[in-house]
């Protein structure tokens, strides 16, 4: 199994964000409903969903610095700007999902002499 990759197009045709590593702590799924719960006084729930929206949270634990970082940088301008893009889980394979980048701030952290560590939040894209 290949790392991840990455693609998106901030205007001047697509670019592929290759991972140097794997991401870690990579959950099987994260999923958060938007629900409105009411208890009547006799103990009858009501229950009204509006949607339940797909995570995907992930822990890059080394990035390299030089071109590495340089890349991370441009995706998450383009992706804090609310750029959507596809995220690859094998970039060996052709299957991916579209994502749009749930934060709002995003901080390489220093880990190591020349490597850097990253956590990214992603809300699966729902065009309607």
């Amino acid at each position: 199994m290949a790392n991840p990759k990455i693609v998106y197009d901030p205007g001047s045709g697509p670019v592929t964000l290759n991972f140097q590593y794997p991401p870690r702590r990579v959950p099987a799924y994260a999923f958060e409903a938007v629900r409105h719960d009411n208890v009547a006084s006799s103990g009858v729930r009501e229950s009204v969903t509006e949607r339940v929206d797909q995570f995907l949270t992930l822990e890059l634990e080394w990035i390299l610095n030089g071109a590495d970082v340089a890349a991370w940088s441009a995706f998450m301008q383009y992706a804090l700007a609310g750029g959507q893009f596809s995220y690859y889980p094998d970039a060996s394979q052709a299957a991916f999902t579209n994502y749009w980048l749930e934060d709002t701030q995003s901080v390489a952290r220093y880990k190591a002499p020349g490597k850097y560590t990253l956590s990214v939040k992603f809300r699966q894209a729902v065009v309607g």
